[in-house]
C-alpha cells in the first residue's frame, strides 16, 4: 500500500477572521433584509494589517427604507456593543454605517458625513453580504478625491481640538492617543491628496517624508505610529502641541489647493 500523502497544516484563523465571521453571522440574522452590503475595508481587507494594533474596519450599508432607519439603528448598536463589551473584540471593531440613499454625488458633496474618501475606500472594500457594492456605482475623479482627502484632514483637526477641549485634566493617555491617531488620519489625507493610494499606517511616515513638499516636521508621524506600538512619549505636551501644528499646516496646505 502507498502511503497517504500528508496533511496540509490547518490554517488558525486570527481574531480578525473571526471577528469577520461573527459579526456577519450576527448582522444576517438580525437585521439582514435591511442590508445593502457589509464590506471589509481597510488594511485588514487589503492583508496589510499590524496584528495587535489595527482596527477591523467595516462599511455597512443599509437599504432605502426611512421609517425604519431608528429602529435599524437601534438594532445595529445592540450589535456592536456586544462586540464593544467582548474583551477580545473591544479594541478591533470599527463599524461606520452609511444609507443607500446618501450614495450619490448630491448627497456625498453636500454632507460632512460621507466624503470621497469614503467612496474609494468603499470601492476597494470585501462584499461579505450583499450582491453588489454600492460604493461602485459613483464616480470618482482625483477632483473628487483631493476634496474628501481635505475633509478627512479637517475632521481629524476638530477631532484633536475637541479632545484638547474636552479631556479631563490628568488623562493624558487619552490625549496622546487622540492626537497620534488625528497626526496619522492627517498624513493619510495628504497622501490621497497627493494622488499616494498604496500606502498603510505603518509606513506612512517614510512614505510622508519622501513625498511631501510642506515645511513640517515629519518626525511627528513616527512619533505617532510608534506610540501607537507601545513607545512611551516622553514630554507628552511638546508632543500634543507639534501634532496639533501638524495637522493645521496640512489642512491649509490642502485647503490652498496644492
Amino acid at each position: 500500500m502507498s502511503a497517504k500523502p500528508p496533511k496540509k497544516p490547518r490554517k488558525i484563523p486570527d481574531e480578525y477572521e473571526v471577528l469577520t465571521i461573527k459579526l456577519t453571522m450576527e448582522l444576517k440574522k438580525e437585521v439582514g433584509k435591511e442590508i445593502a452590503a457589509l464590506l471589509l475595508v481597510g488594511s485588514v481587507a487589503n492583508n496589510n494589517y499590524m496584528k495587535g494594533d489595527s482596527d477591523c474596519d467595516f462599511y455597512l450599508v443599509i437599504k432605502k427604507d426611512r421609517d425604519k432607519q431608528v429602529e435599524i439603528l437601534q438594532k445595529i448598536g445592540v450589535i456592536k456593543a456586544k462586540f464593544e463589551n467582548d474583551p477580545q473584540y473591544s479594541s478591533l471593531l470599527d463599524l461606520m454605517v452609511f444609507f443607500e440613499e446618501d450614495l450619490n454625488e448630491e448627497n456625498i458633496n453636500a454632507s460632512s458625513i460621507v466624503n470621497w474618501v469614503h467612496i474609494w475606500t468603499g470601492q476597494n472594500g470585501i462584499l461579505k453580504i450583499g450582491e453588489e457594492n454600492p460604493f461602485s456605482k459613483v464616480k470618482i475623479t482625483p477632483g473628487k478625491l483631493k476634496k474628501g482627502a481635505t475633509q478627512m484632514c479637517l475632521d481629524n483637526v476638530f477631532v484633536m481640538r475637541d479632545s484638547f477641549i474636552n479631556t479631563p485634566a490628568g488623562k493624558d493617555g487619552e490625549l496622546t492617543f487622540y492626537a497620534s491617531d488625528a497626526v496619522i488620519g492627517c498624513a493619510q489625507a495628504y497622501l490621497v491628496h497627493l494622488g499616494e493610494k498604496k500606502f498603510n499606517r505603518y509606513n506612512i511616515p517614510e512614505l510622508f517624508a519622501e513625498k511631501s513638499t510642506v515645511k513640517v516636521d515629519s518626525k511627528i508621524i513616527k512619533d505617532a505610529r510608534d506610540y501607537r506600538l507601545g513607545v512611551k512619549i516622553d514630554d507628552v505636551h511638546d508632543f500634543l502641541e507639534k501634532c496639533y501644528d501638524f495637522g493645521w499646516t496640512l489642512l491649509e496646505v490642502m485647503l490652498k489647493g496644492k
